[in-house]
């Protein structure tokens, strides 16, 4: 789940594109077939033995909100240890294909035991997990509590993220696919760094 979500990050993605989450949405569950790797411009199978060697990842979002239809978005290998999004994509892709079941249609949130049994997960899962995390890393720490975590802190987590690094605005909105500024309710003003050299 862990994995699922810092891939989810990356790709600023709704939780309904990875999790199950409650009532309808014409938006469908990411599946093995929306998720290319590239090596040198050329596509690789996800059973290719040097996927974790990867430039890119590519990720298509087949149905989406505001009726938007195959939208790709790309991201490139990075050496940080842990935010890596074509590694992380390639465990995921590698885990999904492991199980006997597997086919392009596996879903993203698919997660089979050793004994048979499937889980999908759900946004409540996700939601509990990232609540106990903040939790013992403390507000003190982080600068919120847990009440102001939601579903939706990928999202802003991700715009918040790219604004602070110096990513220009039209580029957050398309690696986002945010179709106007409406990402901007998603920068935390009172977030300290937000104003660091403004005065």
């Amino acid at each position: 789940m862990c994995e699922l979500f810092i891939g989810a990050f990356f790709f600023a993605m709704r939780s309904y594109e990875y999790l199950q989450v409650s009532g309808q949405r014409k938006t469908k569950i990411l599946a093995l077939k929306n998720i290319r790797f590239f090596i040198r411009n050329r596509n690789v199978k996800h059973t290719h033995p040097s996927l974790h060697r990867a430039d890119t990842v590519s990720i298509t979002f087949e149905h989406q909100k505001h009726d938007i239809k195959n939208d790709i978005v790309t991201h490139h290998r990075t050496n940080d240890p842990i935010l890596r999004p074509v590694k992380i994509w390639c465990k995921i892709v590698r885990r999904l294909i492991s199980y006997k079941s597997s086919n392009p249609e596996t879903t993203v949130n698919t997660y089979i035991f050793d004994d048979g049994t499937k889980l999908l997960f759900t946004g409540t899962q996700l939601l509990k997990r990232l609540c106990l995390a903040a939790k013992m890393l403390g507000p003190d720490n982080l600068g919120f509590s847990t009440n102001q975590i939601g579903l939706h802190s990928v999202r802003s987590g991700i715009a918040m993220a790219m604004y602070l690094a110096g990513v220009p605005v039209f580029t957050i909105m398309l690696l986002g696919r945010w179709s106007s500024d409406a990402f901007l309710r998603c920068i935390r003003k009172q977030v300290k760094e937000f104003s660091t050299g403004i005065s």
